[in-house]
């Protein structure tokens, strides 16, 4: 709750920003200095500095599972670690946008494939999907939904939303206006989201490794009387 508190609180002040400035024109000095710094859909400033460092803890979280795992010999800890390795790589990639830089020169660049990264993530991601179906369908029911859950917003809001915002742009659409502006801001918030599903997974995790596997079932149904048994 606190993670999706600052994501609100930090969404809400760069759409008031950029409605100030671009709906109402404010065109002060210290007001567009401030828009600046706000903006959710600029580099090196207070969100993209937010969302990096949520995507590292995410990845340094999700390592630290591995590790225990592994140190425990239990199941899936080489997975963790690659979802870990993942997240620290995409921690990096917010702050330096690797994404920008691929060799995509030979993808036409028009309507949803203006921003022609996608057309390498996408296969990637369903790659990765495929890869972790076992994983999915090993872990407790209510991990299970929540990391499709996680995968949905972050995908969705990175690949989904971006592409939304390629559509609009080869529209002709001004990059600097509202309605460009809100599809940014709704991205932003779609992945923001997924990583703070993912942590509030990865804490379920270690506590289900501190009090027993059942600790991150769903309530069951069957008569409290009757014996628990196991996913």
């Amino acid at each position: 709750m606190v993670l999706l508190a600052i994501m609100a609180a930090l969404i809400a002040v760069s759409y008031l920003f950029m409605i100030v400035t671009v709906a109402l024109g404010v065109d002060a000095g210290a007001v567009v200095s401030a828009r600046k710094f706000f903006n959710i859909d600029a580099e090196t400033n207070l969100p993209s500095w937010y969302s990096s460092t949520l995507l590292a803890v995410a990845g340094l979280s999700a390592l630290e599972v591995g590790r225990q795992k592994l140190v425990d010999r239990a199941a899936w800890g080489w997975h963790w670690a690659v979802i870990g390795l993942g997240f620290l790589y995409l921690s990096l990639d917010e702050l330096v946008s690797l994404h920008e830089k691929l060799p995509v020169g030979w993808v036409p660049a028009v309507g949803p494939l203006k921003y022609a990264w996608v057309v390498i993530a996408l296969p990637l991601a369903l790659a990765a999907g495929l890869f972790y179906i076992r994983f999915l369908l090993a872990q407790p029911r209510r991990i299970t939904r929540l990391l499709l859950l996680a995968a949905f917003f972050y995908l969705f809001g990175a690949a989904g939303f971006e592409m939304i915002g390629s559509t609009l742009s080869s529209a002709g659409v001004d990059e600097a206006g509202m309605l460009y502006g809100t599809s940014q801001h709704i991205e932003e918030a779609f992945e923001m989201t997924g990583v703070s599903i993912l942590l509030y997974v990865i804490a379920l995790v270690q506590q289900s490794r501190r009090s027993g596997p059942d600790a991150v079932q769903l309530p069951r149904t069957q008569d409290s009387t009757a014996p628990a048994t196991r996913a």
